[in-house]
C-alpha cells in the first residue's frame, strides 16, 4: 500500500470528524486498502476488479456516485481522475477534483485526453510544488484551478525506546543493532535497488548493521533474490506488504529515501515526524522538504557510492544522527495531518455550494 491509498484512507477517515463523508469506490486488482478502511469504518465499494475507462466501469461508477448521493467525487492520479471526470457523462452536476501525487505528465493520447478532461475538473491539487509545476506544463494555461496542498502526516506518534524495542521484535532484528531502513513500493523510481546496491557493495565489514525494505512492489523478487547471493543476505530484510507500516519506523536509525523521481512523499514525512535522520538523493522534490546538512543528508541523484557513503557517516555518528533527527521532527511539524485535512475539507465545500450555485 502506497502514499497514495494511506493518503485516501486517512482523507476519509478523518474528514468525518469535520463533517465529510466518504465512500470510496475502487477499480482494478483488490488489496489491502479495503482491510485498513473496514478497520476505520469508511464505506467501500471494490467494482469487481472492472477495467477503467470502459463503458461498464464509467457506468457503475456513476450508479455508485448516485447511490451515494456524492456531492464532489475526487479523483488521485491521472487514471482515477480521468474515471471520475468520465463519470459526469451520466451526472454532469457532481463537480470533480483531482489530486496528483506524482511528476511523471500525461504523454501520447492520454495527454489530449487529460487536458480536456482539466476543462471539467474543478480543481486539480497538487501535493508539492514540483507536482504543481509538472501539471501546470501539461493543463490548459487558461485555467486557474490548479492549486497545492501539501501532503501531510500524523505528527503524533509513538517514539522512544519502548516504541524502538517492539519495531524491532516484530521485525526480528537485534535490539543492539544499527538498521538502517526504507519504507515504500519496490519500484523503479522509488530507487530500491539503488539502496540495496549501495548496502552489498559498502557494508560488508559493519557486521552490526541491518538492511531493512518495508514494502511490496514489481522489483521485490529481484531484490531479494540480489540479496540472498550477497554474503550480507542475513543482514538484508524485506517485509513485504504491511498494513500501518509507518509503526516499524521508530526500529530504524537512519532513513534513507532512495528515489529516482519523487512528487511528496509520506514515508519520508512519516520519518520526520518519528525523528529519524534521512539520507536521500537531491532531487527537487525532497529539496522541497529537506536542507542538506540539517535535516538530512543529500547526494547526487543515482550516486550509489555517495548514497552509501552518507549512510555510512550517519551510522557511525550518534551525535549527527541525533542533531539531524531532531531537526526533521521541528521541520515536519508544517505537514501536519489535520492541516491537510481541513483544506481538503474547505476544497470540498466549496466545490459543493458552487455546483448548487
Amino acid at each position: 500500500m502506497g502514499g497514495l491509498e494511506q493518503l485516501v484512507v486517512r482523507l476519509s477517515q478523518h474528514g468525518r470528524e469535520r463533517g465529510i463523508e466518504s465512500v470510496v469506490l475502487a477499480l482494478g486488482p483488490d488489496g489491502p486498502v479495503r482491510e485498513l478502511l473496514q478497520r476505520v469504518n469508511v464505506p467501500t465499494v471494490w467494482l469487481g476488479g472492472l477495467a477503467g475507462m470502459t463503458p461498464t466501469a464509467i457506468r457503475r461508477l456513476a450508479q455508485e456516485v448516485d447511490a451515494f448521493g456524492a456531492d464532489v467525487v475526487h479523483g488521485h492520479d491521472v487514471g482515477p481522475w480521468l474515471n471520475a471526470v468520465a463519470t459526469r457523462t451520466l451526472r454532469p452536476r457532481t463537480p470533480v477534483l483531482g489530486t496528483f501525487h506524482q511528476t511523471v505528465e500525461p504523454q501520447g493520447k492520454l495527454r489530449p485526453a487529460a487536458m480536456a478532461a482539466a476543462m471539467f475538473t474543478q480543481s486539480l491539487v497538487a501535493c508539492g510544488s514540483e507536482v504543481r509545476a509538472s501539471l501546470e506544463r501539461w493543463s490548459p494555461k487558461l485555467l486557474s484551478n490548479v492549486v497545492t496542498i501539501e501532503n501531510g502526516v500524523p505528527l503524533e506518534v509513538a517514539t522512544g525506546e519502548e516504541a524502538r524495542r517492539a519495531a524491532r521484535e516484530r521485525l526480528g532484528l537485534p535490539q543492539d543493532a544499527t538498521v538502517v531502513g526504507y519504507l515504500g513500493r519496490l519500484s523503479e523510481e522509488k530507487g530500491p535497488d539503488l539502496l540495496v546496491d549501495a548496502f552489498l557493495r559498502h557494508f560488508a565489514d559493519a557486521k552490526d548493521t541491518h538492511l531493512v525494505m518495508i514494502g511490496p512492489g514489481p522489483m521485490e523478487a529481484t531484490l531479494r533474490a540480489r540479496a540472498a547471493a550477497s554474503p550480507l543476505a542475513g543482514r538484508v530484510h524485506f517485509t513485504g506488504a504491511l498494513l500501518e507500516a509507518s509503526k516499524l519506523l521508530p526500529a530504524f536509525d537512519v532513513y534513507v529515501q532512495p528515489s529516482r523521481r519523487e512528487g511528496r512523499s509520506l514515508s519520508l514525512l512519516e520519518a520526520m515526524a518519528v525523528g529519524l535522520p534521512t539520507v536521500s538523493h537531491a532531487i527537487p522534490a525532497i529539496r522541497e522538504v529537506h536542507r542538506d546538512g540539517e535535516t538530512a543528508l543529500l547526494v547526487p541523484s543515482g550516486d550509489v557510492d555517495a548514497l552509501a557513503g552518507a549512510v555510512k557517516r550517519l551510522a557511525h555518528d550518534a551525535d549527527l544522527r541525533s542533531r539531524l533527527g531532531e531537526a526533521a521532527k521541528r521541520e515536519v511539524q508544517r505537514y501536519s495531518l489535520s492541516t491537510m485535512v481541513d483544506t481538503y475539507a474547505r476544497l470540498y465545500r466549496g466545490a459543493a455550494a458552487r455546483a448548487q450555485a
